[in-house]
């Protein structure tokens, strides 16, 4: 169980953490061979800027509450549904579960990463019909995890 629950995450997590952790963790992404593929489809160089600005309102909003972000992340992502795999879910976790360990102390990290696990299941659900746990671990590689298995 976590030590505290997310509302009391807010209180000690810095939007200097956020930028921090949103940065390190697409810096990540970016090395990805299979989801550098996607995002560079998605977002032109030029636009990174503005993308890591957007993701940081965006877990500023999820983790603060501070309400800057308004887009539609399914939206989005339905627009690139040709090039999104739904194994792609479990680097995706796995890059920002290391990523959160890496900077955060162990509570906040838990707390992070509960709201990205939620986040995937809900992206993995409405984009392709799946509902189950996606595995934090980034050793986990696609081919030894069979998400075609869940409910449909």
């Amino acid at each position: 169980m976590m030590a505290f629950e997310s509302n009391e995450a807010a209180k000690v997590v810095s939007e200097e953490q956020i930028t921090q952790l949103v940065h390190r963790f697409y810096e990540r992404v970016l090395q990805d061979k299979e989801l550098s593929t996607v995002f560079a489809a998605a977002i032109p160089a030029a636009k990174w800027p503005q993308h890591l600005a957007l993701m940081v309102d965006f877990w500023s909003s999820i983790m603060l509450g501070r309400g800057r972000y308004h887009g539609k992340p399914m939206q989005v992502h339905m627009r690139h549904l040709e090039s999104i795999q739904p194994e792609m879910f479990i680097s995706w976790l796995g890059l920002w579960s290391q990523t959160c360990t890496e900077l955060l102390v162990p509570d906040l990290a838990e707390a992070m990463l509960s709201k990205a696990e939620n986040i995937a299941k809900s992206l993995q659900f409405s984009l392709f019909g799946i509902y189950q746990d996606i595995p934090r671990s980034a050793t986990n590689s696609p081919a030894s995890v069979n998400l075609a298995s869940g409910i449909h």
